[in-house]
């Protein structure tokens, strides 16, 4: 393969069809670039700003959208982080234009780093090839290839930091890229393979993450309840529903009635589109609005890539249709009965690993930097069930994660969301933002990447830690804690029992007394068993990485 120059990458025209984008202050670079991966054959379509000066210098990001299949040119590029995007619109506004609406982006990531924006897995927007992925181990390899084509072309990016971030099903997608990529590395190094460029790999990010679908499927029913989108007999009947298809006790020949089906890795049995059902089909993304802006600003964008200047501009190939995801993927299900048929032949439907919890702890094991956060309004990939799964992975720091410290995280001196931090894993809940941070809050989201590409902490004010032991007593005279109070009372049982016995057979009528005396014994015993059974199986469900619906009692 001859390896093209940055010249033959370089974007010219587009001024001529957005002006926004002549106000960019640096160069663009577009095009594909070959994934040749044993076997397999692609090509993957990029596109990269370079601005002329970074905040953070020698430093770039590629970034990742999910679905699988959906295009980092469209939710990436057109809405979140790049120098030109769609304005955001607030909650109840509807409808957007069919066509372009773009503008200059104020708080754009490029005014800190070189972003790399890249179409993937291939079959993804403009990336083609045969065979298309059908595991992360290929979709891995792909990009790995790819990169080591893209440093070939850009030389004078090879001293740059580099750091992968992803969103969505993205979550699968980065633990898997980082992990892959640091292998390889390490193998060249102990190869002494020189052939290999060694990606000067420096930390990995995942917004609102696909990570685990076994833990964070019926997470999503209890957040939904929580947030009032559903009641109680709903809630219920869905974890009903999530049990039996995880146990296989569904209906006759395991056909799940619509909209359920089967678990696969790129859904949660279908317990998302059974809540949206329940609720009336709010937006997944951002519950606090049932506008559909999501989908609309894909229609805009397809407009924006298949225009002919367009694509002569971004060096796109001409004989492929661009479309935000392709047919069907993502976790949007269609209901025809021909599609439901047809949802196990999916692209990626087979995906594996089931989890990349696993290679996120093998990440940090290895000393690269993880940073995950999560907007607080989204309802598919929500903060409850991320937590949780990095309260359940098993590395290096596990024994001292779930008591790590605690702070709210601020920008301009406002709370933005709160982090726990400890041995290079960073965990954020964003404030009032839906499934996009870099759409929703914009400013805190450019505050984020600049922070973790400089190895900044977030944590801004210590909170307090609330940790009350089982055993300790109040400070009120002459009382004890509950805790300590079933304990003695339950210990006294046996002499209890002895004593009271023969009173027992001598006289089936007891005294008020003594009725109360067994009373309290038979209470205390059940209350004691109860707690120490529900604490004990809490800590162990986390500790398992198993997921328990919190019990009514603590919300």
């Amino acid at each position: 393969m001859v390896l093209k120059t940055p010249q033959d990458f370089e974007v010219h025209g587009l001024e001529d069809i957005q002006p926004a984008y002549a106000d960019f202050p640096g160069k663009m670079y577009a095009g594909t670039l070959p994934t040749n991966n044993g076997s397999r054959r692609g090509e993957m379509m990029f596109w990269m700003f370079e601005p002329d000066t970074q905040l953070v210098p020698e430093s770039m990001v590629i970034w990742l959208n999910g679905g699988p299949g959906c295009s980092s040119f469209n939710c990436g590029i057109m809405m979140e982080h790049s120098p030109v995007t769609q304005p955001l619109h607030a909650a109840g506004y509807c409808c957007l234009k069919p066509t372009p609406d773009l503008s200059i982006n104020e708080h754009t990531w490029t005014k800190a780093t070189t972003m790399l924006y890249v179409e993937q897995p291939i079959g993804t927007g403009f990336s083609y090839g045969d065979p298309l992925p059908e595991t992360e181990r290929d979709a891995a390899g792909d990009i790995d290839a790819f990169l080591q084509n893209f440093y070939g072309v850009f030389e004078h990016l090879k001293p740059y930091d580099f750091f992968i971030f992803g969103e969505s099903y993205a979550g699968m997608f980065v633990p898997s890229f980082t992990r892959f990529i640091h292998l390889r590395n390490q193998k060249a190094i102990e190869d002494r393979d020189e052939s290999r460029f060694l990606v000067p790999l420096k930390g990995a990010a995942l917004g609102n993450g696909w990570v685990d679908g076994k833990i964070q499927g019926p997470a999503t029913i209890d957040y939904s309840w929580w947030h009032g989108l559903i009641d109680k007999p709903t809630r219920d009947a869905l974890h009903t529903q999530w049990n039996n298809c995880m146990y296989q006790l569904g209906t006759e020949n395991d056909v799940e009635p619509p909209p359920f089906h089967p678990f696969n890795v790129q859904d949660d049995c279908g317990m998302m589109w059974g809540i949206l059902q329940a609720a009336g089909n709010p937006n997944a993304y951002d519950i606090t609005t049932w506008d559909p802006n999501v989908d609309q600003i894909t229609f805009t964008s397809e407009g924006f890539y298949n225009t002919p200047a367009v694509i002569e501009s971004l060096h796109a190939p001409t004989n492929i249709t661009w479309h935000g995801c392709r047919w069907g993927e993502g976790r949007r299900r269609l209901v025809s009965a021909q599609q439901l048929e047809q949802h196990r032949r999916l692209y990626m439907d087979n995906d594996r690993p089931l989890s990349v919890v696993p290679y996120i702890a093998e990440v940090l094991d290895a000393g690269i930097p993880v940073l995950v956060y999560n907007g607080d309004r989204d309802m598919t990939t929500n903060m409850v069930g991320q937590e949780l799964t990095l309260n359940a992975m098993e590395w290096s720091g596990k024994d001292d994660w779930l008591d790590a410290p605690r702070g709210l995280w601020k920008v301009n001196d406002y709370p933005a969301g709160w982090t726990k931090e400890h041995k290079g894993l960073t965990f954020i809940v964003v404030y009032n933002s839906g499934h996009m941070v870099p759409y929703n809050q914009a400013a805190p989201a450019y505050d984020l990447v600049t922070r973790f590409l400089k190895g900044q902490s977030y944590m801004d004010t210590v909170l307090p830690a609330i940790r009350i032991k089982a055993h300790d007593t109040t400070e009120a005279k002459g009382q004890t804690n509950m805790f300590e109070s079933t304990i003695l009372d339950a210990s006294v049982l046996p002499t209890l029992a002895t004593s009271t016995t023969p009173a027992i057979e001598n006289n089936l009528f007891l005294n008020a007394s003594q009725w109360e005396l067994i009373g309290v014994a038979a209470v205390s015993m059940i209350v004691g068993f109860s707690l120490a059974v529900f604490f004990l199986g809490k800590r162990a469900g986390i500790r398992k990485g198993r997921y328990q619906p919190v019990p009514d009692a603590d919300i």
